[in-house]
Parts: C-alpha cells; structure tokens; sequence
C-alpha cells in the first residue's frame, strides 16, 4: 500500500506490517496496534517516527552497523596509479594476492610487522590468477598499526594481536561495497546437500560455534558471517573466510577440529581471544546453495531440547535483530521479492543444551518433526 511519503510502503502482513522506505533503504516492522496507529497518522511520516505508533519491533537502524558489519560501504577507491606507485615502493614483506568471493585482493605488510596472524584470514583464499584490484597494507604509523586500502587508511589497532580481526572486517567492508548480492546476513550458513540452512542469531549467541560443529558432523559449511543472498536465485553463495570461534568453543570443539589446538590466537580490542577455522576442502561447499530454512538456535544450559515455528512478523524481528543490510542498489521490487522469500522460508527457533541435542533438533526440522511438540507451518502473508 502507498503511503504520503514518496517512496514508502506499508505491507500488511498476518500478524503485523512493514512500513519500507526506498529512499532510507530499510524497513521497520510494527505490531498490529502500531500499523493502526500508522494508517490513522499517515501524512508521510518517515520510518524514524513510527516508534510512537505502538511498538516497532525490528528496526535496522537500532543495529551497530560499524560493528556488525565492519566499516561503512563507499569507501574504496579502484587503484589508482599513484597509489600503485607508492605500493611499490613501500619495503614489503612476505606479500601475496588472494582471492576473496571473486575479489582479487593483494595483502602485504612494511619490515617487522610480524604476518603470521595476517595471513591466517586469507589461509582458506585461493591464490588469485589476475591482478589485484584491492591492495590492502599493514602500515606501522604513530606506534599502531595502520590497515590502508588502496592507499587509504581504514583502520587501526593498536598491537599486532589485533590486526588479524581488523583486516577481517575490512575484507567483510570490501565484500559488501563490491560484489554481487542483494541482502548480507550477520548469520552462518550449512548444507547437507538437500537442504540448505542458515543459522541467524546476534553477536555472541554461539551460531559460529554451532556451525563449526555440523561442518564436522556431515554437514557441508557455506560461509560464516556473511550470508550473501541472490534473490534472482534464492542462493547464498560460499565465501572463503573463517570460522571465528571465541575462546570457550576451543574445547568443546577438539574432538572435531583438533587443528584449533595450534591455531593463532587473536585478540579483539575487549580482550576476547579468537581463534580462526578453516575447514578442509571436502567440508566446504564448492557452489552456491538455495536457502531452504532459516533456523534461530539459542543455546541455553538449562532449558530441554525444543523447537518452535517462528511466526511471519518474528521472522522479519529475529532478522534484524541478528543483522542483516541491503544491497545499495535495493529498491521497491527487490524488498518485495524478499518479503515473499522470507514468507515462504520455513523459519524455527531451536533451543539446546548441548550440540548433540542441536544435531538432532536440525535433523528433526529438516524431517519436520520436533522433540517436543509438533510443529506447525509459520503463518505466510
């Protein structure tokens, strides 16, 4: 439905409405009172004034997109020859060209910057066969290190231990200002050859961890953090980046990557320590997947094992509340052809205490059954 605002729509769904605005290239969904109160009061209003009309449950804008997603998009300039210049005659060390979901990208770093936790985010990269077109370079500036694109500074962190997970989002920034894709999840994505699963939940809620488990119980991993969606062909394409496991998944993950044991240590600036898995060749899947189901895990020591069918509008909050952003060349046809994906995807929370008990609550959603109660068809719209 047409608004008074140019270019901002209200679609009714079962249990509520997304109010989308082309212009701002994001959405905020509202409670049946609320898209109510915005068809009563709708005199163009823009998306930041519906929280007064009842209760806004998923709106982009609450998100950190600095830290969910890296730096902000529109920031890297294509090489330019004097930047190749003074890439040139910068004294590089140990320098390679890899290749990152397409992206020929070339890392180097000045004498004494020690590469090793560097190069650990490029380790599941295949060597690029072209020039590169990103030069990304470890620069020591001021007693930090400097991460420069192009010639162009974009980050700093202050010791070495940090620098791993620094470049680590400024690949994650190129990948989402440079490729082919319409929306990118914060979420992890797993296939098992039929199905093709995506595990969305928040920071710190241990879908890495869990995605790392199934790829080492015959599951085929597709991408960690992010889930580039095609919405021409409802397809999340594999990336060739880590796993990222904080320090509490290292154990309870040694019998299935016991490699974590010798892998470098990084360390983020509130002091977690991180570790980086790549799993084997013949765990990754090698050709992009049809997005299948969406599953919501929380981990909770305390609670039996459970799944419940998450409901139209709970799809759209969960979702953001896990992150996700659009393509800058988003628009009206495209948002639709979302909403219709994410109506028909067949979307659970599962609960777990343990990752056998996930095993098995993923088996039962893919085979439709549930541990503890039967499960319904989330309403569509």
């Amino acid at each position: 439905m047409p608004t008074a605002r140019f270019g901002q729509w209200l679609y009714l769904l079962d249990d509520g409405g997304l109010v989308y605005s082309e212009s701002q290239n994001r959405f905020v969904g509202l409670d049946m009172a609320g898209v109510l109160a915005y068809r009563a009061f709708d005199k163009g209003s823009n998306p930041d004034d519906l929280h007064g009309f009842g209760r806004a449950i998923s709106d982009t804008k609450k998100l950190n997109m600095q830290i969910i997603f890296g730096l902000s998009r529109g920031q890297f300039p294509d090489t330019k020859a004097d930047d190749r210049l003074k890439i040139a005659q910068l004294d590089l060390k140990q320098k390679g060209v890899f290749t990152v979901h397409h992206l020929p990208i070339l890392f180097a770093a000045t004498d004494g910057i020690d590469t090793e936790l560097c190069r650990d985010c490029f380790k599941s990269c295949p060597s690029a066969m072209e020039s590169a077109r990103f030069h990304l370079q470890i620069l020591n500036i001021e007693s930090c290190l400097a991460i420069c694109v192009n010639g162009q500074e974009m980050l700093r962190v202050p010791n070495s231990e940090q620098v791993g997970l620094g470049l680590l989002h400024v690949v994650r920034s190129l990948l989402y200002n440079e490729v082919d894709y319409d929306v990118a999840f914060h979420a992890a994505m797993i296939g098992d050859g039929r199905y093709a699963l995506m595990l969305c939940a928040p920071r710190e809620s241990g879908k890495s961890t869990l995605a790392a488990y199934l790829t080492g119980h015959n599951y085929s991993f597709i991408t960690d953090e992010p889930a580039l969606l095609r919405l021409d062909t409802t397809c999340i394409a594999p990336v060739e980046m880590p796993i990222s496991l904080k320090e509490g998944s290292w154990v309870s993950l040694k019998d299935e990557w016991p490699q974590l044991a010798v892998a470098p240590i990084h360390r983020r600036s509130d002091g977690r320590r991180l570790k980086f898995l790549h799993p084997p060749k013949d765990s990754v899947a090698s050709a992009s997947q049809r997005l299948t189901h969406i599953l919501f895990p929380k981990y909770s020591p305390s609670s039996p094992p459970q799944i419940k069918a998450v409901s139209t509008m709970q799809k759209f909050a969960l979702l953001n509340e896990g992150g996700m952003l659009f393509n800058r060349q988003f628009s009206k046809n495209k948002f639709e052809q979302f909403l219709e994906l994410i109506c028909a995807t067949p979307a659970f929370s599962i609960t777990y205490s343990s990752f056998q008990e996930a095993e098995q609550l993923v088996h039962n959603v893919l085979s439709r059954r549930s541990v503890t109660e039967s499960v319904n068809e989330p309403a569509g719209c």
